[in-house]
């Protein structure tokens, strides 16, 4: 019952805070300078990590790929089906884990220890809502940067599965590429940044309100951020199904 109890406590809480970011957003009091601040935190230093997992992710997929098509005489095949499961699903998905597991973890420790040395009641203080300070700045700066972190980590998986094709069974670029055209649209492009900037919002929030209910000092930080992690893990995966079952 316990259980059953803080979870409509966190829904609840997350869905109050999204309601309240949105109304600010709506209303453009968003301040450049901390958008630009957390625009480059969270997007462009994330980017070099996201690209090296994806790099790995799309050298992966396309050593097992390339050798079963081989096999059937359908090589040419490798490049689309890579850009094709990497759009709809991988590039979203192990984007969001890794701003979840860097950039999560990261909020949730800021505004946690904010939480309990005072300083967010130090905000309230000098009349500043912690809500527009802290968190609508990083939920537009998630939701603008994930798409960006996922086209260059998309370039990365996309020339590291060339390099493991053209090494595995001899394949020329024009001949990973000669796929594509048939197998991968423009709708998949939408789903994929329609995805990212869902995750990117998601994530954000998620990991301001476990800093926002952070308590019992440093132990009770660290099982807000242990808790918003898995979380927006959870929730990845999640809305990743429902996305694609709405857009698929």
């Amino acid at each position: 019952m316990r259980v059953i109890t803080r979870a409509l406590e966190t829904v609840g809480g997350i869905t109050i805070l999204s309601l309240r970011v949105l109304r600010m957003m709506l209303r453009g009091g968003v301040n450049p300078r901390l958008l630009l601040e957390q625009m480059v935190s969270l997007g462009v230093n994330s980017i070099p990590i996201a690209t090296i997992v994806l790099s790995f992710a799309g050298a992966v997929f396309t050593f097992v790929l390339s050798d079963q098509l081989a096999k059937r005489g359908a090589a040419s095949l490798v490049g689309g089906l890579q850009l094709l499961v990497f759009l709809q699903e991988l590039i979203p998905v192990f984007a969001g884990i890794v701003l979840a597991g860097k950039i999560g973890a990261s909020i949730t420790s800021e505004i946690g220890t904010m939480k309990i040395s005072e300083q967010l009641d130090a905000l309230r203080a000098l009349s500043t809502d912690p809500d527009w300070y802290l968190t609508v700045p990083r939920v537009l700066a998630g939701i603008l940067m994930t798409p960006i972190v996922a086209v260059f980590s998309g370039y990365g998986s996309w020339y590291a599965g060339y390099a493991m094709a053209h090494n595995q069974i001899g394949l020329r670029y024009t001949q990973y590429a000669s796929g594509v055209e048939s197998l991968v649209s423009m709708h998949d492009f939408r789903m994929c940044f329609v995805k990212c900037m869902i995750f990117g919002a998601t994530i954000v929030l998620v990991a301001c309100h476990s800093g926002f209910v952070a308590k019992g000092g440093a132990a009770g930080v660290g099982k807000s951020v242990t808790n918003g992690v898995v979380l927006n893990i959870v929730l990845i995966f999640l809305l990743d199904l429902l996305i694609t079952m709405v857009m698929g």
